[in-house]
Order: C-alpha cells, then structure tokens, then sequence
C-alpha cells in the first residue's frame, strides 16, 4: 500500500534532448534542413520564402499573394486541392509574418509522392484567376473592418506606428483604402518576384526516410523556378517624440492599453536574462502584474507582457484592457511594477518558481518532432543555431536576483517607454 502521509519525491526536471537536423542541398541549390524525429510516420514539410510584409511594395501585397496560392494552379483548382488533401487526410497551410511566406504541408509519408506533385504545380503555377482575387479581397475586407472595430486592435495599431513610424514595414498601417488600390497584377509581380527556389528553404521534419530527399530533389531541384535570391531591403525606424498616444473608439465598452519600448533582439547577449525578467513582470499566470491589477486590485481579467523579438528589431510590449474608469490606476501600477523591479531584487523564492515555469516551458518547446522543428525555425530565422538555445538554459539555471536587478535598471527606464490608450 501506498503511504499518502509521505509526500512524493520532487525531480529535478532534466535538459531536454535538441535534435539537430541534416542539412542537404538539391541540385539547384535550394538548401534543405531533414530534422528525423518522431515514431509516428507522419512528415511536415515546411517551404519557407523571403516573401513577408518586409518585401513588399504595396500594403497587403505579400499576405494576399500567399493566401492566392491556395485558390487554384494550372492544374489544379483552389477545391481540387482542397479535395485531394481531404481524401489523403493531410492538411495545408498558408502563413505570412514580417518576413517570411509559408507552406506547410503535413501528410502521412505514403501519401507524399502523390501529393508533391500538387505542391509543386501550387507553387511553381498558381493562377491568380481574377474572380478568385475579387472574392478574396472582399472576404479580406469584410475581416478587416471588424477586427477594426474592437479596441485592442486600434491600440496595438497605433502602438506600432508609435514604436517604429508609419512607414516601417513592422508599423501595422494597412487602411480600407489599400483593399481598392491592389490589384491581381500587383500579387502576382510579387509572386513571381519572390515564390522561387533562390528565395526558398525547406524544413522537413518527422519520421522520415531516404526517399524524401529523392521527392524533394525531383519536384523542386529543377531550375524551371530558379529565380535569385532578394536582397533585404533597409528601413530605419522612426519613434515617436510624443510618448503617450490616444485613439478614440466611441462607444467602446473598454479601454485598451498598450505600454512598451524598443528593446534587444534574439542576438544580444542579454535577451535570454530579460525573457527571464519580463516572466516576472508579466510572461505568466502567476506574474507580478497578474497578482497587483487582476488578482488585488481587480482591474482586468487580464494583463501579460512579452519580449517580441523580429529580424530587425525587439521591442517589449504590456497589453490589457479595462473599464475606462481605471485606466490610469492600471497605467500607475504598470509603471510602479515596473519600478519595483529596478528598486528591489527579486526573491529567491519568486526566483526558483519562475524557473521552474520556465523550464517546464523549455522541454515543452522541443516535446516532439513538430516542436523541435518549431524550435530550430526560431532561432534559424535569425540566423542563430543550437548554441542560443544551450545559452537559454545556462542563463535560466544560473542567473541571480542580482543580475534580474541590474537588467531592469538598465532596461526598464520609464522615461523610454511609450503608453497606448484606444477607447472612449
């Protein structure tokens, strides 16, 4: 019989095993990562392409060019598609962020040789047909003016035009009027521009076998779609002198708040203390922003803050909504948690549950083979490997109040930070 008096014995929770992928090339060059993990003979392929918001030339351009891509090829048309992934029980997605466009496919390894071909006709043909750019510009638009209508959009909006100036490709600046001024010609210059294999990466991941390397090199090895490689352009950002910011939202109910400043990109040396820093503030349930605006003085039903770190640029960035009666006590206690953590050192207590937060978050990021592959994209994004995550570990285990201290001074400076407020 068990003895329910006696407490059960707490392990350490161990470093998780990073797979490392196998880089290989096709005969045009297009470079290929295989990460062979998992037991179920399940494959994720991944085909990654310079072609995000950065590259573009004409708002909407790279997220409405990619989503044309699912409506139809030369051979096949967007509810074909839709068909055969349906009948092979795979499925296919199309994402676009700052600075990549993507096409994930997910299928069982028996299924792939005949689903590459569709893949490859989708990427190399796609149509562009005019009636299926009119219908999805509506949908787009319809989407667009409700998402428009909610609070915490205009605030995150306005925070990043705020933050890196109305011009910058990271300052969320798309109006209704951009939905009328582009056209299919515009998505499919930038198609053609940028869907080719000079401008591609391929992340394959799963329980694979020597025969995918073989599909690979035979549907997209090829030079029929060669293309070159874009050079990045530069923008340079642009902040504002003002540091508080009103949208008015008439009849809104709340009130959004968006608080944040710049802040350092995945490679500085001091990004993997300040994830463990702003943790604390605010990167979890049970974080200090949580415990004084929700849980003590009832604010919000919810505040969190989080460290976002893209190609160019870091930046930090408190969100929350609330009754626009308590707008500026939540904006106050922002600021004196923020203080708090300059003025005094962090416990050791508080340390060590963080830590253990986080590195149960840690082993969660590379449970699987998807999320290993998931692991490798965010630091191969930036250019970075292994080592970040290895440094993300060291930094976790061994970093002490006292470093916490020293960072929220150095980083947590009121006078950079900019406050966001959409409502009534």
């Amino acid at each position: 019989m068990i003895d329910r008096t006696i407490e059960p014995k707490i392990n350490e929770a161990a470093k998780p095993v990073i797979i490392l992928p196998e880089a290989i090339s096709l005969d045009n060059g297009l470079p290929v990562h295989i990460l062979n993990a998992g037991t179920q003979e399940v494959t994720r392929l991944d085909f990654i392409f310079e072609a995000g918001l950065w590259h573009e030339s004409k708002p909407l351009q790279s997220a409405l060019s990619n989503a044309m891509m699912q409506e139809g090829s030369e051979r096949y048309s967007g509810a074909q598609i839709a068909e055969i992934m349906d009948f092979r029980g795979s499925y296919i997605q199309f994402v676009v962020d700052h600075h990549f466009g993507t096409i994930s496919l997910i299928s069982l390894n028996k299924h792939l040789p005949h689903l590459l071909p569709v893949i490859e006709d989708l990427i190399k043909h796609s149509s562009f047909e005019q009636h299926e750019f009119e219908t999805l510009i509506n949908r787009r638009k319809q989407r667009f003016l409700l998402e428009n209508k909610k609070v915490k959009v205009l605030c995150q909006k306005k925070f990043s035009e705020v933050l890196f100036g109305n011009q910058h490709p990271y300052s969320q600046k798309v109006k209704k009027e951009d939905f009328q001024a582009i056209s299919r010609d515009d998505l499919y210059d930038f198609y053609t521009t940028f869907y080719r294999s000079g401008n591609c990466r391929i992340l394959a991941t799963g329980n694979t076998d020597a025969q995918l390397a073989h599909l690979l090199n035979q549907h997209f090895g090829d030079n029929d779609w060669q293309g070159e490689k874009m050079v990045l352009p530069s923008f340079s950002i642009q902040s504002s002198d003002k540091k508080v910011h009103q949208v008015k939202k008439k009849d809104a109910i709340q009130s959004a708040i968006r608080v944040g400043c710049l802040m350092v990109k995945k490679d500085h040396p001091d990004f993997h203390g300040l994830q463990v820093l702003n943790t604390i503030l605010g990167g979890y349930f049970s974080s200090r922003l949580m415990a004084n605006i929700r849980e003590e003085k009832g604010y919000t039903y919810g505040i969190g803050s989080s460290i976002l770190s893209l190609s160019e640029a870091g930046y930090l960035v408190i969100a929350t909504e609330t009754d626009q009666t308590y707008v500026n006590d939540t904006i106050s206690e922002i600021f004196a948690e923020l203080n708090r953590l300059r003025d005094e050192p962090v416990s050791e207590q508080e340390l060590k549950r963080v830590r253990q937060y986080l590195l149960g978050e840690f082993i969660r990021d590379f449970d699987g083979p998807f999320a290993q592959a998931h692991s490798f994209r965010s630091v191969a994004d930036f250019g970075l490997d292994h080592r970040f995550h290895e440094q993300y570990y060291q930094t976790l285990m061994n970093i002490t109040p006292e470093k916490l201290q020293t960072l929220a001074q150095q980083y947590f400076i009121e006078s950079e930070f900019y406050t966001v407020v959409a409502g009534a």
